[in-house]
């Protein structure tokens, strides 16, 4: 059963790059179903998140959860500071949409999406998982 937890972890941080997209395309058109489908993005990463990291620091690792490095350590390492950086934003977009920031806002977006796809579509490739 341990193969389901990297297609859990896959499932949550895909359903929040497409959130994160569709969100960005109604950002004009519908500002109400903008900050809707970015906050279920925003909470579908967060929870995916915790997920990783408790079978990682939590529980017996992420070997033991079945999820298996196919790239050297540095690109691990490499890809988890990137993916600090993106949490980071995508929780500095959260704040300064809620809280009608709207200039920051709108600059943060040029930098977490390309980021965070970069870091989603890493995530997808160096990791595998075995019976």
């Amino acid at each position: 059963m341990t193969y389901m937890n990297l297609y859990l972890i896959n499932a949550g941080m895909t359903l929040s790059v497409l959130c994160f997209y569709l969100g960005y395309y109604f950002r004009k058109s519908n500002n109400s179903l903008h900050r809707k489908i970015n906050l279920t993005g925003v909470i579908l990463n967060l929870i995916t998140a915790i997920f990783l990291l408790a079978h990682k620091y939590l529980f017996d690792g992420i070997e033991a959860a079945g999820i298996f490095p196919t790239v050297p350590p540095i690109v691990i390492l490499v890809h988890r500071f990137f993916a600090a950086i993106s949490l980071v934003l995508m929780l500095s977009m959260a704040y300064t949409g809620i809280t009608k920031k709207a200039e920051i806002h709108k600059k943060l977006h040029f930098i977490f999406l390309p980021l965070y796809t970069i870091v989603f579509i890493s995530g997808l490739f160096i990791f595998e998982t075995r019976n």
